[in-house]
């Protein structure tokens, strides 16, 4: 309610969830298809689901374009000197290194754009013809549906982690911890807040470079590689919040009662 959100545009991604699920599921169980299927498996009607199913899903656009780019450029083995370092990409013309890494992410857009918002957050550097990573975050600010959309993916996969521990679906455990201490002097929250940011940023670049060696993107394995196995994801995400303990005011009950009458 905070950022204007109605409960009408929540209940439509609840909808939506639904009806994307139930045509997972089917397609998933190589079954054919059909409207009247996804509607018994949901609850709603018929109308409702083709309205739902012909309308334009959102995607996460430019904002997961540039994630990807990141990603690609930060973990992938042919974007790394022999050192270790990242190295630095030519952006000039379509026939650009950087022009080819985009290529990699997305068919749809030119790296030219890419490059201005990059720019504009902060995220790279320019050196002459070259163009340097300097961040290996991107964590876009005041943009509430892109907000929505990541809470939404979050909330699926922390259910599915838990699930999956309950009901012990793999041998091996997912992650979920949680740590919570409730009495700590609110003028320490900004240092707290950065010393946890610091570290979650670590802890994610960790992360990062060990998958990196199991994808077939990043490891450069693509082409050679087995796939008649498919494909698996792997997801870690990570979050902290911290802020002061609002408390109640209290308000005494007054006392009210009927005034005697004067005689």
């Amino acid at each position: 309610m905070r950022h204007g959100v109605r409960s009408a545009q929540v209940e439509e991604l609840i909808r939506e969830a639904f009806v994307r699920t139930a045509e997972n599921e089917i397609r998933n169980a190589q079954s054919a298809f059909s409207i009247s299927k996804v509607s018994v498996m949901t609850g709603l009607h018929r109308s409702e689901v083709s309205r739902l199913l012909s309308g334009e899903r959102s995607d996460r656009g430019a904002h997961d374009i540039l994630n990807r780019v990141i990603g690609l450029w930060s973990t992938a083995k042919s974007y790394r000197n022999l050192d270790g370092t990242l190295k630095e990409l030519t952006h000039e013309g379509l026939g650009s290194e950087f022009s080819a890494l985009v290529a990699k992410v997305s068919k749809e857009v030119t790296h030219y754009p890419i490059l201005f918002e990059l720019e504009r957050i902060g995220a790279i550097e320019y050196h002459g013809n070259l163009v340097r990573l300097v961040t290996q975050e991107y964590t876009p600010q005041k943009d509430v549906e892109y907000g929505l959309e990541l809470l939404s993916a979050d909330a699926e996969d922390l259910t599915a982690a838990i699930e999956a521990n309950l009901i012990k679906k793999h041998p091996e455990q997912s992650l979920h911890l949680r740590t919570s201490f409730d009495n700590i002097d609110p003028r320490d929250l900004p240092g707290i807040r950065s010393w946890i940011l610091q570290r979650g940023a670590e802890f994610q670049s960790i992360v990062r470079d060990y998958l990196s060696t199991f994808d077939r993107d990043t490891s450069g394995e693509s082409a050679t590689s087995d796939t008649s196995e498919g494909r698996a994801r792997v997801t870690v995400t990570a979050f902290s919040y911290a802020e002061p303990i609002e408390t109640a005011k209290v308000i005494m009950p007054k006392k009210r009662g009927r005034k005697k009458c004067e005689r």
